[in-house]
């Protein structure tokens, strides 16, 4: 076999056997790559991962904004299961179409996929500003504001979403949780700006103009996560086949991995659960009496609520809390190299909140601490997943790790679909705190399957382990992210 030591490059480039692969090499393979990597382009590409989830999940948490405007002013006429959709649908589709944008990651189609985002994320925000005509009360166009910055905006957030983890776990292979970490705050931060910017611009100039401000905005820093989006060249390229065979886009044997089945299960009751509470937190807070729904130009005036605090200040508090949610998580499954573990009590503690705090929330200290804990349990739980996926992956499977990603966010998005579809019916039938008991319910039933989805990869390490340990020429085990044997295999 070819020794796999001879250079940087070599060690990147080439597949390894991992079948007879002694310690003694794989830890001096890992030694001799740097722990943080030395060219610029690395870096360059974890700030274009930030602004890939600035635009895409960032302006997804900042849809309960946009969602409290339609239904104050724009759309009053329009349910609140129908205004979920649009938020619902961004969701659907920033995910569903991930199993093709991983395959074609892993081909190395990376500007492909940046320039579509670039385009679609821009126009969909440009035309949402003419969907409303002056921007007076009632005048919203429903069917048009689902169509552009539903489906139209949606589809340009999925080549990014997909793109920006990937591109950063195969950059920082020594530091992949921590650099998916970084890079996922960007949602933590769209999640700030852009209602803060929605807020004031359609406050100073009404809807149309604002909203075009606004995808001035988007249009600046997709742009700038386009050209520094460089794909890293060291890892293997694995050519896309035939467009339309089954195994081009699906890996059968993720399909028969328990422990990765279970775990894709569990995050999409992470995504059905969720961003019911996202969405509907700032009409919780009004209905609560915790802040008002600011008025507008051309509107009817500030709405019902005991108190003057601003109710999107809520959901702002909510998205900034989970950057340090986000972080916090990314060193804690750096250190532990387990981030199934920390997905395990993060959701577990935010069941216990949703179902507590939520629905029995009293004033406006309460609510404030409710988002504040909330937001960093929800960073967290939010930010693992593409690490969790690194972390399952058999060793021999690596090259594939964008098509497992891709695999597990088109599964998980039918149910961020339906999601906070169900929590809106809930709401109808029952009141604003039945979301609440919605989304403590599904964390808590997620909890338990990530749990089992750690025990059964702790099961298959033990199998792997006792198979290597029978003699040479038998399959391999699977390493634990982190040990020289993931890593090596991590890079390859």
């Amino acid at each position: 076999m070819t020794s796999p030591i001879e250079n940087h490059d070599s060690i990147e480039k080439r597949p390894i056997n991992q079948d007879n692969v002694s310690p003694a090499i794989t830890v001096l393979t890992a030694s001799v790559v740097p722990e943080w990597p030395r060219s610029w382009k690395a870096y360059a590409a974890l700030v274009a991962g930030f602004f890939m989830m600035f635009n895409c999940w960032g302006m997804v948490n900042a849809y309960g904004a946009f969602m409290g405007l339609y239904d104050a002013h724009l759309m009053t006429q329009n349910s609140d299961l129908q205004l979920s959709l649009v938020g619902a649908t961004e969701s659907f589709l920033l995910l569903l179409p991930s199993v093709f944008a991983g395959r074609l990651l892993d081909a190395r189609r990376h500007y492909y996929l940046g320039f579509t985002g670039f385009l679609l994320l821009f126009l969909g925000y440009f035309l949402l500003s003419f969907t409303s005509h002056a921007g007076l009360k009632d005048q919203g166009n429903y069917g048009l504001v689902w169509l552009t910055s539903g489906l139209l905006a949606g589809l340009g957030m999925t080549c990014f979403f997909t793109y920006s983890s990937h591109n950063v776990i195969q950059w920082f292979p020594r530091k992949k949780y921590i650099a998916a970490g970084i890079t996922s705050t960007g949602a933590g931060a769209g999640g700030i700006i852009y209602p803060l910017a929605f807020k004031f611009l359609v406050a100073r100039f009404g809807f149309p103009i604002g909203v075009r401000i606004l995808s001035g905005i988007v249009a600046g820093t997709t742009l700038i996560a386009f050209v520094l989006g460089v794909p890293c060249r060291d890892v293997p390229r694995r050519k896309v086949g035939a467009a339309f065979k089954l195994s081009t886009w699906i890996d059968k044997q993720a399909l028969s991995n328990q422990s990765y089945t279970f775990y894709v299960i569990a995050v999409a009751l992470v995504y059905g659960g969720f961003y019911s509470v996202a969405f509907h937190v700032t009409e919780w807070a009004e209905i609560k009496g915790f802040g008002t729904e600011e008025d507008i130009p051309g509107g009817t005036g500030v709405r019902p609520g005991s108190s003057g605090f601003r109710t999107f200040w809520f959901l702002t508090i909510m998205n900034g809390a989970s950057i340090i949610g986000r972080l916090a998580s990314a060193w804690f499954a750096t250190h532990l190299s387990n981030p199934i573990a920390v997905h395990t009590l993060t959701c577990f503690l935010a069941s216990l909140l949703a179902f507590f705090f939520w629905p029995f929330a009293t004033n406006n200290a309460g609510a404030i601490a409710f988002c504040t804990i909330f937001g960093i349990l929800g960073g967290s739980m939010l930010s693992l997943p593409a690490s969790g996926v690194a972390y399952l992956i058999p060793d021999s499977r690596h090259s594939h790790v964008g098509q497992w990603t891709g695999m597990m966010w088109s599964g998980v998005s039918i149910f961020a679909l339906i999601g906070p579809l169900i929590a809106a019916a809930l709401k109808r039938r029952f009141g604003v705190d039945a979301v609440g008991y919605w989304t403590g319910a599904t964390l808590l039933v997620t909890s338990v399957l990530f749990a089992v989805s750690m025990w059964l990869k702790r099961k298959e390490d033990q199998r792997s382990a006792t198979s290597t340990l029978v003699g040479p020429g038998e399959k391999s085990g699977q390493g634990t992210p982190g040990s020289p044997a993931s890593f090596v295999d991590t890079v390859v």
